[in-house]
């Protein structure tokens, strides 16, 4: 009876998908902008007022990106207008060529073994698709399965991950073997109108693009470098203010850009405790999740006693479930709030925290860069478990767990490897030598001479 049982189990569990391996993009070092390029640019524009640039540098200076975050040239000489498509697939090539080029060079894998693909970007959606610019240009074959993910925002990569795994686990005697993500944000314009809250994208979104490569066999368990375990989604989009908390719209001038609400950490931690509902059955060890059973037993009984000081939420130590994590790098504030709200260490946030200073809020590919950075780090060792957040417009939380297979070390076409020796960096970057006397020295042309940061 115990043989049986195993071996229903056996087949009845989930079928193994693995990360044979993946890639970041790293844009040009012509496109890195520090503070001193976007004064030059904002003021360029015309159209900005010299109180609104100030802003905009106070907010560059508090968000905790550095100065070596990517944002290609057309878009900081163009302003509100909307790059040419010659623009935006030049982006494009950079970004999810590039990356696909580099993931299939590091795998062996030719393009006509692709089963399935699927990208996603966020606003640049031509017709053609991406899809169809990859199938294209890798001449890939005429039944390769293709899907393209447009506005889902910056949980949209682990979202094309868990569709990818969720078409390489269905059917038991289907043939395909390898499934391709693509992940790109491709910038489109900035906004130069005089809604404050429409002004702090410019200062956070940066360019990136990141390509995994995934199997479904377990042939390829032996060089794969991490098991997809689990992907779980949570949306909030029933609310009104979760819905609207980040959107893209027109301002009362028409102009165009997407708009963040001050609310947008409250939120993020809401969707999360969603996610983390479901999750936490899945990978808490009993020793927590019985700590959760009776947490929620005691609250119970003191709402019945109508106790007019309950117990507060207890919060699960994830870490006796994860050595590493992935936090979304979509801001300072949104990183400390997940943090606080997990009781996570400032080791524990040091990837996302320096993957937002390296490259900024990457969108869709942040994760990829946190886990490439602690890669770069020699911290992932085989046996650890890595759990990615993803959190994007909707708004919706993307959670996934992933199994590290084998020790990983820095490699050349890790996007760290010429600069991951000067990280963790610990000085902000309003008191660093260059940037005071910067930031005097404009805020006394523009004749605001007590600004400060």
């Amino acid at each position: 009876m115990a043989l049986i049982l195993y071996l229903m189990r056996k087949r009845m569990s989930a079928k193994a998908v693995y990360i044979i391996d993946y890639s970041c993009a790293k844009p040009p070092d012509e496109t890195k902008t520090g503070l001193e390029a976007m004064f030059f640019f904002l003021k360029n524009m015309g159209t900005v007022c010299d109180r609104d640039i100030l802003f905009q540098s106070k907010v560059f200076l508090k968000s905790g990106i550095g100065e070596e975050a990517h944002v290609p040239r057309p878009n900081l000489t163009k302003g509100r207008d909307l790059l040419s498509m010659a623009d935006s697939y030049s982006q494009a090539q950079v970004l999810v060529v590039g990356a696909v080029d580099t993931v299939l060079k590091k795998t062996g894998v030719r393009p006509h073994e692709v089963d399935i693909l699927v990208v996603n970007c966020g606003l640049f959606n031509p017709t053609p698709s991406l899809t169809a610019l990859l199938v294209n240009h890798f001449k890939m074959r005429e039944d390769v399965k293709t899907f393209h993910l447009a506005g889902m925002g910056c949980s949209a990569g682990l979202i094309s991950l868990g569709l990818a795994a969720d078409l390489l686990r269905a059917g038991r005697r289907r043939k395909a073997r390898y499934a391709l993500v693509a992940s790109a944000e491709v910038i489109q314009s900035l906004y130069d109108g005089k809604e404050r809250p429409m002004m702090v994208t410019n200062c956070l979104f940066r360019s990136a693009g990141n390509a995994v490569l995934l199997s479904g066999r377990k042939e390829d368990r032996e060089r794969a470098k991490m098991e997809v375990a689990h992907v779980v989604r949570a949306t909030s989009a029933q609310r009104d203010e979760a819905y609207h908390v980040v959107e893209l719209r027109e301002d009362d001038e028409g102009i165009v850009g997407a708009s963040l609400s001050p609310q947008i950490v409250q939120v993020a931690g809401d969707t999360l405790s969603m996610n983390v509902r479901s999750l936490a059955p899945k990978v808490l060890p009993w020793t927590e999740l019985c700590k959760v059973g009776w947490a929620m037993l005691r609250a119970a009984l003191m709402r019945r006693r109508k106790s007019s000081s309950p117990p507060p939420p207890y919060v699960p130590n994830f870490k006796r479930a994860f050595e590493h994590f992935c936090v979304h790098p979509g801001g300072r504030a949104v990183i400390e709030g997940i943090g606080k709200g997990l009781r996570l260490s400032e080791e524990d946030l040091e990837p996302s925290v320096m993957a937002l200073h390296r490259f900024g809020n990457t969108s869709c590919s942040g994760v990829f860069y946190i886990l490439a950075y602690m890669e770069a780090k020699g911290r992932l060792r085989r046996g650890d478990r890595v759990w990615q957040i993803g959190l994007g417009s909707g708004f919706k939380c993307v959670t996934a767990v992933l199994h590290v297979l084998r020790d990983l070390d820095c490699r050349p076409d890790n996007p760290w490897y010429d600069c991951v020796h000067r990280y963790p960096v610990k000085e902000e970057l309003s008191k660093q030598a260059h940037i005071v006397p910067l930031i005097k020295s404009v805020s006394q042309l523009m004749g605001v001479p007590n600004f400060k940061v």
